[in-house]
Parts: structure tokens; sequence; C-alpha cells
């Protein structure tokens, strides 16, 4: 947008690397602080410009001109008018603007007064004369209006931009619906910048876009690294009185941090706060959190004092997002500070503070801290939900503590907290690497009985340890329970039912189900390949073993040859010798081991 003063320069029009200039001349008479009267050239298309030999200039007086002026006496208030200045004078002004030479405003307007223009009439809605005297039917604007709504209707964003350069031409007002329906097109098809072009014209136009769309457009050119293009749509959006929100804060902020200028992300919240925008604590607690990662914690409590002179109080939200990332950054001694400071400021900490700090603190096994953490709790009556108790469990579980797990599990039903379940999964992961799958699967019917479903998760569990165990039949039963419960069986899955397969030398039903693996589109795993086709060395079924390996060849893009070699030492130490030595000519076949390789196969 161009203030009034001097002579300014700026592109227009949709067409292809911004060929078409703007020019915004607005003199003394303007006194409001957005462009009220603006001359607009255009680049048209060839067939335009072999109409009008000469650079056209589009009028749009918004407000009336003194009545001396003789511009005022030809009774154009609030019309488009359409006037071919002489080149000579043209090119003056021109290139004054380009040198960046300012000219006084009162000699620019005398200048625009006096281009010798030919007769001219108003391009309204009675006029029936075009540009350079083309005649143009009554019913342009509606002609132009249908082609636009077509075009949009279709999906046709490149011609709609052009009907909409055509309009501007020819002093017709673009739909205000349409516009946005295109600018969401473009926006969504990565056509950024042809979507703010079409912006400007809505917006001089008088339309107003609304909210959504232009934070839609801000996002994608922040995506694209166009933060100056962006913080343009939001002067556009207050010139045409659509009110930001925090999402287009936010948006603005976030990019000017992965920018790495986080000095003026803060200086542009302080604006927006004293402009008068509310205080949005998702806008401040995000402009903190980010500086407290980049920055640390102390030029963040720095940030937060000076927010709050403007206005922005911090929440205890706020104070957990900087506790957060302390945490993260392993900086407890600032996420303790950061603690005592929240309760200094009155404000109590909640379930969520207490269990950033205790997942920190788990993690690092300072389980005296812990302790401490949870007496600070009982002081501050928060007593422990489930989410603390399920981070109890599962560092438990994860070193290796299952006894203290099941302790933590009885102290938090004695207490009256109701086990989720992550809860339950938590202990059957332990529970099952331990080999105690009876006890793993009395936990699953006492999660049926409590009205729990069984989610992947809980049945890939269970059917690994039963596997394991060469309960391949109990699984089943379990992989069938899957299906009937309209729960999709995933690669680890079906993994988890091969291995189990191979280790009851039950090769058939694991090449079965390996087939059926890899014709579903999961990924197997290597380790998977070696026990099938061991399996069916063992079962002396050596061709299939054989078109199992160049299987395994072409799905894992793995070409040492040292690692398929090993697959063969491996089969001939078993005492399968010969069922090595079709195996060594199939890697021969496939090109992974030279012919004249020499490998040494003995049991």
């Amino acid at each position: 947008m161009t203030h009034s003063g001097a002579v300014s320069c700026h592109r227009y029009g949709l067409w292809a690397s911004g060929s078409a200039p703007l020019i915004v001349i607005s003199a003394s008479m303007m006194q409001s602080s957005r462009v009220r009267a603006h001359a607009v050239h255009l680049d048209c298309p060839p067939r335009t410009e072999q109409k009008n030999g000469g650079s056209l200039v589009v009028m749009r007086p918004y407000q009336s001109p003194r009545s001396q002026d003789d511009f005022a006496k030809r009774n154009n208030e609030g019309n488009v008018v359409v006037m071919r200045p002489d080149r000579r004078l043209w090119d003056g002004l021109v290139g004054d603007a380009a040198t960046g030479n300012s000219r006084p405003a009162a000699d620019i307007e005398k200048a625009v007064l006096s281009l010798q223009a030919k007769p001219w009439k108003r391009l309204g809605q009675y006029s029936d004369e075009g540009v350079d005297g083309v005649h143009l039917p009554k019913d342009k604007g509606m002609l132009y209006l249908g082609n636009l709504r077509r075009y949009c209707n279709n999906g046709k964003l490149i011609q709609a931009c052009c009907v909409i350069d055509e309009m501007v031409l020819h002093g017709q007002i673009p739909d205000s619906k349409c516009c946005i329906r295109l600018i969401r097109g473009l926006v969504k098809t990565g056509k950024a910048n042809k979507a703010r072009q079409v912006l400007e014209v809505m917006v001089l136009s008088g339309g107003i876009p609304d909210t959504i769309t232009c934070n839609m457009l801000i996002a994608q050119l922040c995506r694209g690294g166009q933060l100056s293009s962006a913080m343009s749509v939001l002067e556009d959006m207050r010139y045409s009185g659509t009110s930001p929100n925090g999402i287009t804060f936010n948006t603005l902020i976030r990019c000017m941090c992965n920018q790495h200028m986080y000095d003026k992300a803060i200086t542009f919240w302080k604006e927006q706060l004293r402009i008068g925008w509310p205080p949005y604590v998702m806008t401040n607690t995000l402009l903190v959190d980010l500086i407290c990662k980049k920055c640390g914690s102390k030029r963040a409590m720095e940030v937060l004092d000076e927010l709050s002179l403007e206005g922005c109080q911090p929440d205890v939200v706020t104070y957990n997002a900087l506790i957060s990332a302390s945490c993260k950054a392993d900086r407890l001694k600032d996420a303790k500070t950061i603690l005592t400071r929240l309760i200094a400021e009155g404000l109590e900490p909640n379930s969520t503070t207490y269990c950033i700090l205790l997942h920190s603190l788990c993690n690092k096994r300072r389980w005296a801290e812990v302790c401490d953490l949870l007496a600070h709790m009982k002081r501050a009556n928060c007593e422990p939900d489930v989410t603390a108790y399920n981070i109890f469990i599962n560092y438990f579980c994860k070193y290796g503590h299952l006894d203290q797990a099941i302790d933590v599990l009885e102290k938090m039903v004695s207490d009256k907290c109701c086990p989720d379940i992550v809860t339950y999964n938590t202990l059957l992961n332990a529970i099952s690497k331990e080999g105690m799958v009876e006890e793993a699967l009395v936990i699953a019917h006492f999660i049926r009985q409590n009205g729990w479903q069984l989610v992947l998760i809980t049945y890939n569990t269970l059917i690994d340890a039963l596997a394991n165990k060469g309960e391949v039949k109990k699984a089943m039963v379990l992989f069938d329970e899957m299906a009937s419960g309209r729960i999709s069986p995933d690669d680890i899955t079906y993994g988890s039912l091969v291995m189990g397969f191979c280790k009851k030398n039950m090769s058939e039903e694991a090449l079965e189900l390996l087939n059926r693996t890899l014709a579903l589109g999961f990924q197997v795993k290597t380790t998977t390949f070696i026990m099938v086709i061991q399996a069916l060395c063992r079962d002396g079924k050596v061709e299939a073993a054989a078109e199992i390996l160049r299987v395994m060849v072409s799905e894992t893009n793995n070409t040492n040859s040292s690692f398929y070699l090993s697959i063969v030492r491996r089969v001939a130490k078993s005492g399968r010798i010969e069922e090595a030595e079709r195996l060594h000519q199939e890697l021969i076949d496939c090109k992974i081991l030279k012919k004249d390789s020499l490998v040494v196969l003995s049991s």
C-alpha cells in the first residue's frame, strides 16, 4: 500500500515475472493516510497493445477534487476514467519515479491534470464505449462476471486471473466472492504470489477479504520464506478493515524466528499490542517459547517482563512452555527457577507443570528430587493424576524395575486413580519382555473386563510375546480376534507371526504368511527373510529358499556380498551343504557374487 507523498512504483497485475508495473500518484489534496486516488499503468496482452499504441492511465478518484481544478469540472467523481497521456510527459513521470527523484506533490498534480487526453467518457455501468473508442456492450460487466465465475467454478485459475486483469483494464470491479475463491485456489496450488496480486486488486477495488483467506495466504508465503510479502498482506488486511487474529500473528512470528529474526519478532508483537490488538495468550506463549529455545531462559524471562509492560500478562500455560523448553534443553536448574517465579507471581502450578518436571527428573534418574517434587505437590494439594502415574510406571519399566512399576499401579488404584490404556500397555510391554506371557494375558483379560478395548499396540505386544515362546496357535487366535474387531494388522504383526512359525519349524505357514505380507505392501525386515530362508532349507525346500533370497535382494537393495555370504555359511553350518551351494549359485545369478568367487562351505 502507498501513502500520500511522492510518486512510488509497484508491480501490478497478474502477468508473468511481474511485468505489469503499477504507478501510484498521490497529490496533496489526498489527506487520508490511505491512497484515495491512484493511477494504474498496465501492460496489456498483445491483442490489446495493438489497439492501444500508447500507455493507458486508469484513474479512480475516491475523493471529490477541488472545485477549481479542471479535473473536477468533468463530473467524474467516484468513476473510473481512462486517459492516454502524452508520451513525453508520461516518460518524465516514470523516469522520476524510477530514479528516485521526488517531485513536489503540486507539480505531480499539475502534470496529471495537464495530460493531453482524447475526448473520453465515464466507464460506468451506462457506458457503451471502451478504451480508445472501442465499442463495448452495455452488459460488458456482466460478461466479465460470468466468465470469472465460470473459470472459478471449473478450477481454471490462470484464466480467471486474466479476466481480472481485463476487468481492471476496463474499469470493472471484480466480484469479491470470486476473488476469495480464486485466492484460496491459488494458495492451495502453491501460487502464492498470484494470490497476493489478486488480493491487492480486490482491496483496491473496495473489497473486504475474510480473515481465513488472508491467513491461508500469509501461511503459504511464510512457508516459502517470503516474509516481506506476508507483511504486505497484513497491511492489506488493515486497510480493507479485515481484522487479523492470533493465527495471523503466530504465523508471522514463527516465520521471523525461523529466519533468526528474534528481535524483529519481539518488536513486531509489541507494535501490535500498542496498536490495540488483543494480547493473545497463545501468541505471547509462542514468542516466549521460541525465544527460550534459541536464546535461553534468561532472555525469555526478560521478554516476558517487557511484554507485561505492554499489557500482555503471562499465565500458567506460558510458564509451562518455558519449563518444558528448559527441561528439553537439559537446563533443570532454569526450570526450577521458572517454577519459583510462577509461584511468586501468584499463579498455581497445575498437573501439567509437575508432569513436565517429573518426566525430566525420571529420565535423569534423579529419584531424590522426584521425591521432593512429590512432597511439593502434596503441600500444594495437587495429587498426582493418571499422567503422573504413567510417567513413573513407564520409567520403572524402562529401567527394568518391574516390581516398583507394579507397586505404583497398586498405589494408583488405592488413591482411586483409574488406570488407562496407556498404563496397561506399558505394563504389558514390560511383562512380555520378561517372558511372563501368562501374566500378560491375564492383564489383557482384565483390560476387557474394565471396558477398555484392546488396540493395535496391545495385540502386537501379546502376539510377539507368544511367538517368542513358540505358542503360535494362541497367537493366531489373537490374530483372528483382531480381524473380527476390525483392527488391521501391520508389518510388526505379520513379522512376529512369521518368526513364530519359523521357530516351530512350520516353514510352509511361514512362507505363506510372508507372501501375504509382501502382497499387502508391507516392508519386511531382513531378519524375517533370513529366518524363512533357514526354515525352508531345514525342510529341504531349497528352490523356495532361493526364490525368497531373490526377493530379499530386490526388496532390501542391499548389495553387500559379505552379508549374503554370511547367510550361505549359516545354512552350511547347519549341515545343509547342498542347500548352501544352491543359495550361492542364486547369489551369482543375482550378480551379488562373481562367478569366480570362492567360498568354503562345510558343516
